[in-house]
């Protein structure tokens, strides 16, 4: 990761910037990718997260992590669609409401494997679609990260 070449590209508004939380900022690198960039603490902890996250997982339920900076206050994720609308989560699924959902066996082994929060898990912004198929592009904050940080 050449992260002086990703923060020339941000400094110089090549990058279009998706977004920001809390913690970390969003931009798209334009090839496919996205680089969400640490604010602070809590920011890294979440990096830290999604990084360990991608790298053991294999449910397919996450967007993947391509790299990470060796203080993890830099992430480049595969960049998703964004999602309009949680129902397009739910139709995907085949459910029709937020217990339905977390009823679903796939979701309730990555809440607890990883100690996700089901409620950012039925947020619209918390989702993405990468070739038709959702996959979760926000899954940092877990409990331990809520209870370290929050």
């Amino acid at each position: 990761m050449d992260i002086n070449r990703i923060i020339f590209s941000i400094t110089r508004g090549y990058c279009r910037y998706i977004g920001s939380g809390s913690c970390r900022e969003v931009f798209d690198l334009g090839n496919g990718y996205v680089v969400k960039i640490a604010k602070n603490a809590a920011g890294i902890a979440q990096n830290k997260t999604e990084y360990y996250i991608s790298r053991y997982d294999n449910s397919n339920l996450f967007a993947k992590v391509i790299d990470v900076s060796k203080n993890f206050e830099f992430l480049i994720m595969e960049r998703a669609d964004k999602v309009y609308n949680i129902t397009e989560i739910w139709r995907y699924f085949d459910v029709k409401s937020k217990k339905e959902m977390f009823d679903l066996k796939q979701i309730k082994n990555i809440s607890q494997g990883y100690n996700l929060l089901l409620c950012d898990l039925n947020r619209q912004s918390s989702w993405g679609v990468i070739n038709g198929r959702p996959v979760i592009i926000d899954y940092g904050f877990t409990r331990e990260v809520k209870e370290k940080y929050y």
